[in-house]
Order: structure tokens, then sequence, then C-alpha cells
């Protein structure tokens, strides 16, 4: 009779072991699952905050660039626009970049 009672009892004390690897093995895909989703969001906030700061950068870049232009036609009848324009070494960039040197020959 005792021989029939430790069969029965052997597989079951096998499945506990297993239950639990399988518990702890699912905590830590949970735990991980969590950690993926925290940082997409983070990218996500990141990405939304770059291109809020880009947007502004150009506001700020076309006000000054706007401040720059009116400040050299000021200077050419205006003398202390003038001096500040000299003072500063404002200078306006030409449109479509300079031309290439000639190749010698």
């Amino acid at each position: 009779m005792n021989d029939d009672n430790l069969s029965q009892e052997s597989p079951v004390s096998c499945v506990w072991p297993l239950v639990t690897v399988l518990g702890a093995f699912l905590l830590v895909n949970l735990v991980q699952l969590v950690s993926i989703i925290k940082e997409r969001q983070a990218v996500s906030q990141t990405t939304v905050n770059a291109a809020q700061a880009i947007n502004r950068y150009k506001t700020v870049s076309d006000k000054l660039e706007n401040l720059a232009k009116d400040l050299m036609r000021l200077s050419l009848t205006n003398n202390e626009a003038k001096e500040i324009v000299t003072q500063f070494n404002i200078q306006m960039n030409q449109p479509g970049g300079s031309t290439p040197p000639a190749a010698k020959k």
C-alpha cells in the first residue's frame, strides 16, 4: 500500500518546480514588457519635444533673418544702423550659394 501512495505523489511533486519556473519566466517577461512600453512612450515624447524645438528654432531664425534684413536696409539711410551693422559685422548670404572655382588646366 505504501508503494501505491508514493507512486502517485511522485508526479505531483515534479509539477511544482515546473510551475514555479514558468511563473518566474512569465513574471520576468511581464517586467520586460512594461519596461519596453515605458521606453517607447519616452521615445515618442522625445520625438514630439524635438519637433516642437525645431519649429521654435525655425520661427526664431525667420524672425532674426527678417530683423537683419530690415537693419541692412535701414543702414543705407541711417548712420546708427550703419554703425550697428559695421560693429557686429552683419552680412547677408547670397541666395543660391557660391559658385565652385574654375578648374586649373
